[in-house]
């Protein structure tokens, strides 16, 4: 099946990821060439661009934040070639943690090189043996290979349905740990703010009730959501009405939204305090890119305003106009 239709598919392009790209052109299939690996033979072709989470236009050249990151690759370079922990925190690392904690209400917050390795590795620092983890059937791979690692017992429940989460919840609280049946460590809930296969938004108000009934932590990847969700774009907290306070770990990443990459973790400062000491994707992985951090910066300062226009405001007005019009 794929043979017949991977001319679909892995489509090199040849400008920058917005809403227009310019695809190259590549060998036709016909009915006796399925086989052949197809060859790139020169010429584009412009397109309109739906196979992106650019959500608010920033992977291409922004006439706020595109100077401001080039002055960064002046002054800094293009890598640190350290971890966050030797030479590799910047003041453009410090302002930007400092920038996304206070977008989002949070006392701190963390940020990683990569987004995918923000679960896979923030989780096992957070979660191990002796941790029971509930976690949503639809959850991201980097969720779930996160978890995996930690070592931690996890519990899967049907998407979004929060009776079978209280359920489970009740259940395995009460039986404690595998053969010893003492009490759990800690109890952590994970879900996605937006499953971005299915565009569906967890229930995020129901899901801070059942974490204080049960007196567990609730982990929230807002990796589809931050940018998106909430008149602000501040992501599903603002959107569903509840307070930042009432999630113990936000989660997300700048590859979206933010038009960059890397990701987040937002907290309590005791929290972020713990995973600058006992995160190995802090610890030993190389910084997040000064220009890279400069991008992100400058995309939040204009969703807020701080360009002294309402471009920010205007781009997620149109995202969601978008959204409810393809609806």
């Amino acid at each position: 099946m794929y043979r017949r239709i991977h001319d679909c598919y892995n489509r090199p392009i040849s400008s920058a990821p917005g809403a227009w790209i310019d695809v190259m052109n590549r060998t036709d299939i016909d009915g006796t060439a399925m086989s052949q690996n197809l060859e790139v033979i020169g010429g584009t072709r412009r397109c309109l661009n739906l196979g992106s989470y650019n959500y608010l236009g920033f992977a291409a050249a922004d006439e706020y934040c595109t100077p401001r990151v080039l002055d960064t690759l002046n002054e800094w370079g293009v890598s640190t070639c350290s971890s966050r922990t030797e030479g590799g925190t910047t003041s453009i690392h410090v302002e930007l943690e400092q920038l996304v904690a206070d977008f989002l209400g949070k006392e701190d917050a963390i940020t990683f090189g990569m987004g995918f390795a923000t679960n896979a590795a923030s989780i096992p620092a957070l979660a191990g043996p002796g941790t029971l983890v509930l976690s949503d059937s639809l959850n991201h791979t980097s969720i779930v290979a996160g978890v995996k690692a930690s070592g931690a017992t996890v519990k899967v429940f049907r998407h979004n349905d929060m009776a079978h989460l209280e359920k489970l919840l009740r259940f395995h609280i009460a039986e404690g740990q595998p053969r010893t049946h003492r009490p759990w460590k800690k109890v952590i809930i994970v879900v996605e703010g937006i499953y971005s296969m299915e565009g569906e938004t967890t229930l995020l108000p129901e899901l801070v009730a059942l974490k204080k009934k049960y007196k567990a932590y609730l982990y929230l990847d807002e990796a589809h959501s931050i940018g998106c969700m909430g008149a602000h774009g501040r992501g599903l907290c603002e959107h569903a009405g509840v307070n930042p306070a009432d999630v113990d770990v936000l989660m997300g990443t700048f590859t979206k939204s933010f038009g960059s990459a890397g990701g987040y973790i937002a907290g309590s400062k005791q929290l972020i305090a713990y995973l600058r000491r006992h995160c190995p994707a802090h610890l030993y992985a190389t910084s997040m890119a000064p220009g890279v951090a400069q991008q992100i910066i400058s995309a939040i300062q204009l969703l807020q305003g701080q360009d002294g226009t309402n471009r920010g405001a205007a781009k997620i007005k149109q995202l969601h106009d978008n959204a409810n019009y393809f609806r």
